[in-house]
């Protein structure tokens, strides 16, 4: 007779601890009861290296490393499940790992803006896993919704370990669970592990970038649009070179880069043009994987090179970086946009002097995009919400 594995949460658990596999947990909002479970069932050493529930906002920020748009948000959920899995990495480099995540929009005591969400992402060295349902509003209390939450964070946890989970929640007329799977190429993998500093990322047999003279263009393209289209262009008429577009999947300032978001970033940038996905966050490392290289780049990023806060507050470890960025034959090529104060280009502001001796403008009748992708992405949340 077969014997059927128990589909309860408790032997759910159990089973769990019994499979090959390490990672951290982190939870905004939801899966609390699931976590308790894992550490009150024997073996939890076996399963959880760390947990984190960052809560409050400024807790959230500090955990991604930079400020996502919406605390509960599918690309939340798969930003902190990356950002669990490099933590696990710091702890056990050489064990099977994953990172997994749990945001959720649930019942609570005031009024709530959009419905009854929740996502639970799960990050492997070779997965970006998402688990997202939306729930009838109304329709549960909020028990019955975390009940939810833990169902299938613990199902998360059953697929890294390879092992059946349990029976999907029972769901109501309209309900319904999207599982968005996303594998990713041997040479992500290796950027990711740390094994590569920079690679094409369309070309799995990619050689190390040469030195040679090359317009770079770092950016988020959170999304790609227009703007980004015409600075290369305008970059290409003005230097000759063709552009090539710089991913950095962990940046200062903004949550780490998981496999779904490089595949949709790259899907909007010219197929013809070259993607490099780098683990290069500072421009005195882009300089040293890309001597000789231009970079463009709009003038807020200029400010933030020029400012002390980056390098310690220190403006001499400033100066000492531009030195650096110069000795490895690289310059900037500066875009200005609109402010409060009118259109902000090179000559509007003052700059350290060695900063200046890199740059070269570009004059608001040759270029001029007021749009930014950060505007782009709060009406997309805006449209979300009143849809």
């Amino acid at each position: 007779m077969t014997v059927l594995p128990d589909d309860s949460d408790s032997g759910l658990a159990h089973r769990i601890h019994g499979a090959r596999g390490l990672g951290v947990i982190v939870l905004t909002s939801g899966g609390s009861g699931a976590l308790a479970l894992l550490l009150r069932t024997p073996g939890a050493s076996r399963t959880v290296l760390d947990a984190h529930i960052p809560y409050g906002q400024s807790a959230l920020e500090s955990f991604l490393g930079g400020q996502p748009d919406q605390a509960c948000a599918p690309d939340t959920a798969r930003a902190m499940a990356m950002a669990a899995f490099h933590r696990a990495r710091s702890l056990e480099p050489d064990a099977a790992l994953f990172g997994i995540s749990c945001t959720a929009s649930l019942v609570t005591d005031r009024p709530k803006q959009g419905g009854h969400r929740v996502h639970v992402g799960l990050q492997t060295a070779n997965r970006s896993d998402l688990f997202s349902v939306e729930l009838i509003a109304g329709a549960r209390s909020r028990s019955e919704e975390e009940a939810i939450c833990d169902r299938l964070l613990l199902n998360a946890l059953a697929e890294a370990k390879g092992i059946s989970s349990a029976a999907a929640p029972v769901w109501r007329p309209g309900e319904n669970l999207a599982e968005l799977r996303c594998q990713a190429p041997k040479h992500w993998q290796e950027l990711v592990l740390g094994s590569r500093r920079a690679i094409d990322a369309r070309a799995p047999q990619s050689p190390d970038p040469e030195s040679r003279a090359r317009l770079i263009f770092p950016g988020a393209f959170n999304p790609v649009h227009d703007g980004h289209l015409g600075m290369a262009r305008v970059a290409t008429e003005l230097t000759g070179l063709s552009p090539e577009f710089e991913l950095c999947i962990r940046n200062v300032d903004k949550p780490p880069l998981n496999y779904a978001a490089i595949y949709e970033r790259l899907a909007h940038l010219p197929p013809s043009s070259r993607v490099w996905l780098t683990t290069t966050p500072t421009f005195v490392e882009k300089a040293e994987q890309f001597p000789g290289a231009t970079f463009m780049v709009g003038i807020d990023t200029l400010e933030r090179i020029a400012e002390p806060r980056y390098y310690g507050h220190d403006p001499e470890a400033r100066d000492r970086a531009l030195l650096r960025i110069g000795d490895a034959g690289c310059r900037f090529l500066v875009f200005g946009r609109s402010s409060s104060e009118g259109f902000v280009g090179l000559e509007d502001r003052s700059w350290p002097p060695l900063l200046r001796a890199l740059a070269s403008g570009i004059p608001e009748h040759s270029f001029r995009h007021d749009l930014s992708s950060s505007e782009l992405r709060l009406r997309r949340t805006l449209n979300a919400y009143t849809e």
